[in-house]
């Protein structure tokens, strides 16, 4: 009996590795991807936004994907970044061949003020050459 079990034990590691050492090995090509496509979200919920507090930004809620289904993430306050502003989480659409997709943008910072200042990190009218905040400037 000891020797069957021990038999059946080698079968199945010899089988085992006989079908996981290739996939392991496998150039990144072979990997499949699924595409689950949930359609658009619903609609936003509404929620009252809290009155300002100092030094705070609000983030509004959103609908987030998990376990495969929409779910509401409520608005959070988050610590407010000195030049930048709060990009709240938004729902794109695009067509993909005969079909609409919708992709989450995650919410993120942005910088206030024009666009046009480029390497000016700190906002204050001067390059900054690359160098870090100000040593470009003489």
């Amino acid at each position: 009996m000891i020797n069957r079990s021990l038999v059946s034990l080698m079968a199945a590691t010899a089988l085992c590795s006989a079908i996981v050492a290739p996939a392991a090995f496998s150039p990144a090509s072979a990997q499949i991807n699924v595409d689950i496509n949930l359609g658009p979200p619903p609609a936003p919920r509404y929620e009252v936004v809290p009155a300002p507090r100092q030094g705070y930004a609000w983030a509004p809620g959103y609908w987030q994907v998990q376990n495969n289904t929409h779910q509401w993430a409520p608005g959070r306050w988050i610590e407010q970044r000195s030049g930048q502003h709060w990009v709240a989480d938004r729902w794109d659409s695009h067509r993909d061949g005969d079909r609409d997709r919708w992709q989450h943008q995650a919410g993120h910072w942005d910088n206030d003020g024009p666009r046009d200042n480029k390497g000016d990190h700190n906002h204050d009218g001067h390059p900054d050459n690359g160098r870090g905040p100000d040593k470009g400037r003489r």
